[in-house]
């Protein structure tokens, strides 16, 4: 009897132990039939195609509204309010052969009445408001959202993060990272400067009721890579294409890169309205400074099971005028788009999107002229 009632206390205690940590698998597969069109109007310098010419790229694209992935999450009651958090989630190309998997998040923290801190690659504060705005969802591989042009990657490796409570719908979020390298640490070279870079970011939320407002900031020193080259395309938009190659670039890194984002959106129940803008500063030695500005309006409708959405935007990127590298460039662009509810986790889709790049003058490499590309998809996602 006595053995019998050890063995039921000790099934309590692990059923408690159970009750008290959870670990969820979830994921998204997004595939897509897709179009890509570039057209280069007048200079055959811009996108590696000839004056006067246009390609034409067809064939499966994964990821158009959301990135396929896979992930696992978990939280457990430490008791008194506490609680430890992670989220592990992976990159996956469910249409090619081989996959990479690369993280896409990896943070481990903790989270209370003080709010939760969070350790690892993770959303940067920027991406969180700007994303926000955006009705569509940030979509990939798709021209026409022009604030996605100040975003060189909406995750930062190696970060600290903190997200307040709400205060009356009122939330903030401070981040600090020490750079891309593998041990979590910052590496110099012979001149004192942080070859691995490192950077911070700040952002504050508002969301109550209908309105959703927000602010946002980061800067990013050393980074090892330029954050601010301009593309209309991050990605190649079908299986089995080389990457678009950069449209035009401002040189070959920046010692420090500052953006920051302000935007609104509002429901007024039949549509939905948002505005956002942002501003991007890039400084390196030896050459002027390269700044930037754009805006983006954004509607969305739904309608039974569909909603329709469009994105509108433009941006520009200057340079000091007189010296070698001068350079005056603009972007227009728009996204307009349909999504049909089959379920839940169920949606089928349909998108086409925009892009015109025109450059007035970029004397270093003699460039003038426009390039235009478009995109449109037809696809399914389901998440689990």
């Amino acid at each position: 009897m006595k053995k019998t009632l050890v063995a039921l206390a000790a099934l309590a205690v692990v059923s408690a132990a159970s009750a008290q940590s959870t670990v969820t698998l979830y994921g998204v597969v997004d595939m897509g039939i897709a179009q890509l069109k570039d057209s280069n109007n007048t200079n055959a310098a811009l996108g590696g195609i000839n004056a006067g010419d246009t390609a034409v790229k067809n064939g499966i694209q994964q990821g158009t509204l959301s990135n396929s992935r896979i992930g696992f999450k978990g939280t457990e009651d430490l008791g008194n309010g506490l609680k430890a958090n992670f989220v592990y989630e992976l990159q996956i190309n469910p249409d090619e052969g081989t996959n990479a998997m690369t993280t896409r998040q990896g943070t481990v923290g903790l989270s209370g009445n003080f709010g939760a801190v969070t350790i690892g690659r993770q959303y940067t504060p920027y991406f969180v408001v700007q994303n926000a705005m955006d009705f569509a969802g940030n979509m990939n591989f798709m021209p026409g959202y022009i604030v996605n042009n100040h975003i060189s990657d909406g995750g930062r490796a190696n970060a600290v993060n903190y997200t307040s409570p709400s205060f009356g719908g009122f939330s903030a979020i401070a981040q600090v990272g020490s750079g891309p390298v593998a041990a979590g640490t910052e590496t110099t070279v012979t001149n004192g400067l942080q070859a691995d870079g490192k950077n911070y970011g700040l952002a504050g939320i508002y969301a109550a009721g209908p309105l959703v407002a927000g602010l946002a900031y980061e800067d990013v020193t050393h980074s090892s890579a330029p954050l601010s080259k301009y593309t209309t395309i991050t990605s190649p938009a079908v299986a089995g294409v080389a990457a678009q190659q950069t449209l035009v670039s401002f040189g070959a890194g920046s010692d420090e890169v500052k953006t920051w984002a302000a935007g609104a959106s509002y429901d007024f129940t039949v549509v939905k309205a948002s505005f956002a803008y942002s501003s991007l500063t890039d400084t390196l030695a030896g050459r002027p400074d390269l700044t930037s500005k754009g805006y983006n309006i954004s509607l969305s409708a739904p309608i039974g099971a569909v909603t329709v959405y469009g994105n509108l935007g433009r941006a520009n990127y200057q340079q000091d005028a007189g010296v070698a590298t001068a350079s005056d460039a603009s972007i227009k662009g728009f996204q307009l788009g349909a999504n049909y509810s089959l379920s839940k986790r169920t949606t089928a889709y349909a998108v086409v999107g925009r892009d015109t790049l025109t450059v007035n003058s970029l004397s270093a490499s003699a460039l003038t002229g426009d390039f235009t590309r478009t995109a449109t998809t037809v696809g399914v996602r389901h998440t689990f």
